[in-house]
Parts: structure tokens; C-alpha cells; sequence
């Protein structure tokens, strides 16, 4: 067997190889031992992607309480525990690693059944699952294009079948990728055991071997071979993390008036028809820009008597950092506006634009003091945190305290704000920011993702609605579409209100 393989087909991404070749039953023994820290030093050894990308994962399959979910590669358990917090679904569990499976028998409640078998010859039936998800698997079985053939086997039709692999990022960021699985993976690793030492020498390699013979689009061939329709690949954290999840079809399906294609609805309301300059404009979100602008509206009426030379910088400097760093950063993470601009493209601007923002905040701190510092600092990290989606930033919380009260405190403390109305007009930033992530989510998950919208309301007096995907939406981005000009009308009125 070739030291590519030497991962238990089946088994989860446990990598540490000691020779080139190997027996049937050196896998078993090699990972016995790392199981019960396996959990956390993957989370640490990724830079907490791994828990991200997992959860993407289970997103994508939308189970019901009473749905059964085959869960292949189960390993310790993690994403088979989050399946069966967020859905409530029974699930099963297949794995070759008895070391990881002793982990996975230890979350109490979770499995209906828990199996030590291989991936390639599962031992169930044909469609005895509504469900399937499998975890860093491909890379380690002999025949990926018949491993998804086996896995398709036993998903009823319809069934969501979801993935998570190691990717390849490209760009300027693969010698960075290059150097972390080259040298600091094993480094990392040493501090916990030699084991993951090994584990960590062994990831790189095995990730560019895989992709070198069976490149992104080959594997989403295999998918579509197999018997899926509707497959989505998702590239997470620079390229690092590939999310595919498909639905298994016996056949093509008819266009029907409740049919919605991926990708015939505009990524966002706001977008431009796709190709060259309108690209770019998308890429700026002009109403989202606008919106978080307003803040620094609001943060320089909080002061007494605001310089209009610093509430001018302050919108420059958020209009790069915001408007232009963050969301060309964000447009890396797998494309969500569909634009055509290349990543070198987005790498330089998003570069450029944050570095021009930390320039006008350290001219700033000449002027305002060092305490200032903090602001320039702060800003910088949730630009680059948030583009790199990392949990703490990426998420709800995060978003309305650096999108929304952040603008807010800076430039008020920039225009000598007071400290009581600074936080009062913080904490209504970080509110409506949060108001305005939780209407435009379901918009952007139908808008981005849905391939098809059906349904019915019967009212009380006998009427009907059917349900689409402009109903869907409608109310939300017609709501935000009116709150973007209105903040920014009152953010301009009140601070307007201190010159004239």
C-alpha cells in the first residue's frame, strides 16, 4: 500500500506514516493512541477551520427529527454529535479506527448504532438512509469514483449527502499554506506527541499527492457520475477547506414553476450583472458600505463639536478598510458574489486597502494620542480575523461589534465624544447591525444556495400562497433596502445638525 493510502480506508483523517509501505493492519495500529486528544489538537493544529468547516457540513443537510443520517468516517464523533444537537436525527456511525470509535461510543445518546467497517463495502443496505455525511475521506481509499458509487448506494433518493476535505489553496496563499503543513504542522504537533508530529509531517504531501491526481473538478465529476444532482463546492478559509454537498437523484428533474436553479437569482440584490467593472462594483456591497459609513456618521455627531477633516478621514479610512479590504477578502472564501475577479486581484486590493486604512489610523494616533493605537490595532485584526472567518468574529456577536459599535467608539473617541453617549450610540450600532445580519442571512442562504423553493400557505378563509423564492426573500431585502437610506439619513441629519 502507498504511503498516500496508509490512512484506514474509511477512517478519518488520523495521518502519521512510519514507512512507505504497510500492511492491512498497520492503520489500526498506528492510530491507536491519538483518539482521545483527537478532538482538540485538530481544532488547535487548524487554526479553528476544522470545527468551521464541519459545521458547514452538517448545515448542508437540513435533516429531520425523524430522518435517519449515515454518518462514514465518524472517527470521534464530532460531526455525528453535531448532526444529532441540530436536527435531533438518529444517526449511524462507520469508521475502521476501533481506537476512534471507543471516543465516538463515549457520546452518550448520540448514535442509534455505531459500525467498525470500511467505507468502500458498507454493510447496509440500498437507500436504508434519508442522509449521509463523511469526513477527510477520499484521500485515503484506492478509488474515489467508487467509493461515492458505494456511498450513493445507500442514500434514498433525495437524500442530502454532504463532505468535508482538505484543500488546496492557490494564489499567494499557497507558500504560506506550503510553509504551515511543511513546517509548522509538525513543530505544532511535536508539543503534543511524536504521533501527531507525524501526523502533521505527513498532511501536506498527502494533500498536494491527492489533488494531483484527482484535481477539485475531477472530484466533483465523481459526484455527478455517481448519481448526484445539484453539487455545490464550497472553498472555505482561503482554499484550505472544501465543503461539497450534492442530492442523490435517479434522475435528472424536471423544470417545475417551483424549480430554482443555482445561481439564476443575483448572489445579492444589490448585484450588478456579472463582468468587468460591474464586478467591482458588487464587490463593493454599496448599500451594506453605506450602512456601516453611517456609523461613522453617528460616532462624529456623538462629539460636542466635530472636525470635519477627522470625520472625513474616518470614512476614508472605514471606506477602505470595510468597503474594499474586508469584502475582497470575503469574496476569497468561495466566491459568494460569483464575481469574475481574480484572487491575485482581490489579494492586492484587499492588501492595499487595509494597509491604506492602518496608515490614516497611525496618522490618527499622532494626532489623538496613543490610546488610539487600540482602534488601529483592533481594526486591522477584525478585518483580517473576519476574512479568515474565525469563529470569535465570524459570527453574529462578532459581526454587530466590529461592523456596528466599532465605527461607532472610534470615531467618536477620534472627534472627542463623550464617554456615556459613545456607548449608548455603540450599543444601538451593534444592534441594528445585528437586526440587519439576521434579515439578510435567509435572503443570502436562498439567494446563494437553494436550488429549489416549494410550498403552500392556506389561510383561514380558505385562501392559498404559494411559496417561492420571492417570497421568501421579498419582505427581508425589501426591509433592508428602505434601512440602508434611512440609517444613513438620520446618521447624516444628527451629525449635520452639530455644523449647520
Amino acid at each position: 500500500m502507498e504511503v498516500d493510502h496508509c490512512v484506514a480506508r474509511g477512517a478519518h483523517a488520523r495521518e502519521i506514516c512510519q514507512s512507505v509501505v504497510m500492511s492491512a493492519d498497520d492503520p489500526k495500529r498506528i492510530f491507536t493512541g491519538i483518539g482521545a486528544s483527537y478532538d482538540r489538537v485538530a481544532t488547535l493544529l487548524s487554526l479553528g477551520q476544522d470545527p468551521r468547516w464541519r459545521r458547514a457540513t452538517v448545515e448542508a443537510i437540513d435533516a429531520g427529527p425523524t430522518d435517519r443520517v449515515l454518518d462514514v468516517a465518524t472517527g470521534t464523533g464530532m460531526v455525528a454529535q453535531a448532526l444529532h444537537d441540530r436536527y435531533g436525527c438518529a444517526v449511524t456511525g462507520i469508521d475502521q479506527s476501533a481506537d476512534m470509535l471507543r471516543m465516538a461510543r463515549s457520546r452518550r445518546g448520540v448514535y442509534e448504532n455505531i459500525v467498525e467497517g470500511r467505507a468502500e463495502e458498507l454493510p447496509f443496505p440500498d437507500a436504508a438512509f434519508d442522509h449521509l455525511t463523511f469526513t477527510y475521506l477520499l484521500r485515503y481509499v484506492d478509488d474515489p469514483a467508487a467509493t461515492m458509487r458505494e456511498l450513493v448506494r445507500v442514500v434514498k433518493p433525495g437524500g442530502r449527502v454532504a463532505m468535508v476535505e482538505f484543500g488546496l489553496p492557490g494564489g499567494v496563499w499557497r507558500p504560506l499554506w506550503w510553509l504551515y503543513t511543511r513546517i509548522g504542522l509538525p513543530v505544532a504537533g511535536r508539543m503534543f506527541s511524536a504521533q501527531w508530529s507525524g501526523v502533521g509531517a505527513f498532511l501536506g504531501p498527502s494533500i498536494e499527492r491527492f489533488y494531483a491526481r484527482h484535481p477539485l473538478s475531477a472530484v466533483e465529476r465523481y459526484w455527478r457520475d455517481a448519481g448526484f444532482g445539484d453539487v455545490q463546492v464550497r472553498r472555505m478559509s482561503l482554499g484550505g477547506g472544501v465543503v461539497i454537498s450534492a442530492t442523490k437523484v435517479d434522475s435528472p428533474p424536471s423544470p417545475t414553476p417551483s424549480s430554482l436553479p443555482q445561481a439564476t437569482l443575483p448572489p445579492a440584490f444589490y448585484a450588478a450583472p456579472g463582468g468587468g467593472w460591474r464586478d467591482y462594483w458588487t464587490l463593493l456591497h454599496p448599500p451594506y458600505t453605506v450602512w456601516h459609513l453611517s456609523y461613522v456618521l453617528l460616532g462624529g455627531a456623538i462629539a460636542p463639536a466635530p472636525d470635519p477633516k477627522i470625520v472625513a478621514g474616518a470614512l476614508v479610512a472605514f471606506g477602505l478598510a470595510v468597503g474594499v479590504g474586508s469584502h475582497a477578502f470575503d469574496e476569497l472564501q468561495g466566491r459568494p458574489l460569483r464575481t469574475h475577479i481574480p484572487a491575485a486581484v482581490l489579494v492586492a486590493l484587499g492588501t492595499a486597502a487595509l494597509l491604506g486604512a492602518v496608515a490614516i489610523g497611525l496618522v490618527g494616533a499622532t494626532m489623538f494620542g496613543p490610546l488610539f493605537l487600540l482602534f488601529v490595532i483592533g481594526g486591522a485584526s477584525i478585518v483580517v480575523l473576519y476574512g479568515f472567518e474565525v469563529p470569535l468574529v465570524h459570527s453574529d456577536i462578532g459581526f454587530a461589534i466590529g461592523w456596528g459599535a466599532f465605527p461607532v467608539a472610534a470615531t467618536a473617541f477620534a472627534t472627542g465624544g463623550r464617554p456615556v453617549p459613545t456607548v449608548l450610540a455603540a450599543l444601538a450600532a451593534a444592534l441594528l447591525s445585528l437586526a440587519q445580519r439576521r434579515l439578510s442571512t435567509r435572503a443570502r442562504s436562498i439567494r446563494r444556495r437553494a436550488v429549489r423553493v416549494s410550498g403552500q400557505i392556506l389561510y383561514s378563509d380558505g385562501s392559498k400562497e404559494s411559496i417561492d423564492a420571492a417570497a421568501l426573500i421579498g419582505a427581508t431585502e425589501g426591509a433592508l433596502s428602505i434601512l440602508w437610506l434611512a440609517l444613513f439619513g438620520v446618521s447624516l441629519a444628527v451629525l449635520l445638525a452639530r455644523w449647520l
